[in-house]
């Protein structure tokens, strides 16, 4: 999904087995995982490999590769190694030449929600320099969220305000909607103030 630089190359093979008795699978797990054909460690995302200011909340970022042998995503997998690293981690599950990426921005230990794309032929997103780790991680989270990032925005700044902004744009469509099937004209004015506002 991404060309990052050829610096921050790992390729580092994992068996299953190994990923197991790391996450402590359950049979849930196990079970969603048996399509994987491969999982690999693509990129390490740090001030050393991207030659960049250590600063910023986000001191290095992890890319997988799993693939798999059908267009399904094994989600309880993914998630449950996604809780034993510590780090923030891009997904990027292959079947083919078609890719679905998953990422979720943690909140110190706890994970956020899982912003996905759907299955898409891979095209690679050139990736412009970065002054850092965190300024990388949030054009990343750009490709999977509807508004852009401001200048200055921090990486959790811009993902709550993305939340918050998602969270109007559903209200707006239920005021809108309660006014179009509204009979009375006071109830309809009341509706169209109440949406102006949002």
């Amino acid at each position: 999904m991404f060309a990052f630089s050829s610096r921050t190359q790992v390729d580092k093979s994992f068996r299953l087995t190994d990923l197991f008795k790391q996450i402590n699978a359950d049979k849930e797990v196990k079970k969603d995982a048996a399509g994987i054909t491969g999982v690999v460690l693509k990129n390490v995302l740090s001030p050393t490999t991207l030659n960049c200011d250590p600063s910023g909340e986000i001191k290095e970022v992890y890319v997988f590769e799993i693939t798999v042998a059908s267009q399904y995503v094994p989600e309880r997998f993914i998630k449950a190694l996604d809780g034993s690293i510590k780090l923030h981690t891009l997904f990027n599950v292959r079947c083919g030449e078609r890719e679905y990426s998953m990422i979720s921005y943690k909140l110190g230990c706890a994970k956020g929600k899982y912003y996905t794309t759907n299955w898409e032929v891979a095209a690679e997103f050139s990736v412009p320099p970065a002054g850092s780790v965190s300024a990388l991680y949030q054009f990343i989270l750009s490709k999977f969220l509807p508004y852009p990032p401001r200048e200055g925005e921090a990486p959790g700044e811009y993902v709550m305000r993305n939340t918050r902004l998602v969270k109007l744009d559903g209200q707006i469509v239920s005021t809108s909607a309660a006014m179009a099937r509204e009979s009375q004209s006071k109830r309809k004015f009341e509706l169209n103030a109440k949406l102006k506002q949002l």
